[in-house]
């Protein structure tokens, strides 16, 4: 039987008594804490599983990469896991003081990142919802993040709820992907609480964090600009690639996708000589 179907090797009162005391920054018991992270481990190997399973079978044959970054128009995609750290788990429960452990939502949580249109990230995240339904999931929720609001983050969403617990799974687009990485490089200089800004968080900012987080802001824009303009294109049909306006309307997303690139890897390359001038 899948170890999503299977109920945890702990119980619920024992999970949420962890969770107490983790808020609390008390000292759990070993053997507990790492029966918990084992479980949360065979968990998220088992998404990635089925993830990279049915995007190879069914949505990009032979397209899956090991390189870091997946690009527009390469075809790829890219599957990653983690069980949330300790650190990441306690800041968590904090920051929802009435959500106990055993309803965290993302403690194991797989990611596809994926060179796609907007279009077919929805069709993916539906294909998924069916996927997981089949797998076990007891409930499957389907959260659309592409609007922005989340401090400029864009994303689909999938949160599971199997009996084996919780778990997310994440799907982005190529410049999605991009973007919220270097945002997460950008959180680990500046401050985690930078990617909850969106709740209302007051972070003082310095000048310098305050011009990034701004000039972040404006490119999660632009790539929703630049991917819907895509998404619109190749919906169209054409089949006269001479079409003037069709030419004319690649021309300017290849313009806009380069000018986006540009800025990134220059904000990626400072972002790294901060982190290295650090050490």
């Amino acid at each position: 039987m899948s170890v999503l179907r299977e109920k945890p090797p702990m119980s619920k009162s024992k999970i949420h008594e962890m969770g107490s005391v983790l808020r609390k920054n008390g000292v759990i018991a070993l053997d507990d804490w790492e029966t918990y992270l084992l479980h949360q481990e065979e968990i998220v190997s088992e998404l990635a599983r089925k993830l990279n399973d049915f995007v190879d079978s069914k949505v990009m044959p032979g397209g899956k990469t090991t390189e870091e970054i997946i690009v527009p128009g390469s075809g790829t995609y890219k599957v990653t896991r983690r069980v949330k750290s300790v650190v990441s788990l306690k800041e968590k429960l904090r920051r929802m003081p009435k959500t106990p452990l055993e309803r965290i939502q993302d403690v194991a949580g797989a990611r596809l990142d994926c060179d796609v249109t907007l279009t077919q990230q929805q069709r993916i995240a539906k294909g998924l919802y069916d996927l997981f339904t089949e797998c076990g999931a007891n409930r499957v929720d389907i959260k659309d993040l592409r609007d922005g609001s989340h401090s400029g983050y864009r994303a689909i969403h999938l949160h599971l709820r199997f009996p084996a617990g919780f778990a997310e799974v994440q799907v982005r687009t190529a410049l999605q992907s991009r973007w919220a990485n270097i945002y997460e490089t950008a959180a680990d200089i500046f401050g985690r609480q930078i990617r909850y800004l969106h709740e209302g968080t007051e972070v003082l900012l310095l000048p310098e964090a305050e011009i990034n987080m701004k000039l972040l802001c404006e490119l999660s824009t632009l790539i929703a600009q630049v991917e819907e303009m895509r998404d619109e294109h190749l919906g169209m049909g054409f089949s006269n690639v001479s079409d003037y306006d069709v030419r004319h309307s690649q021309e300017k997303i290849s313009i806009m996708e380069d000018r986006i690139h540009i800025i990134l890897n220059n904000l990626n390359e400072q972002f790294r000589d901060t982190q290295r001038r650090s050490l």
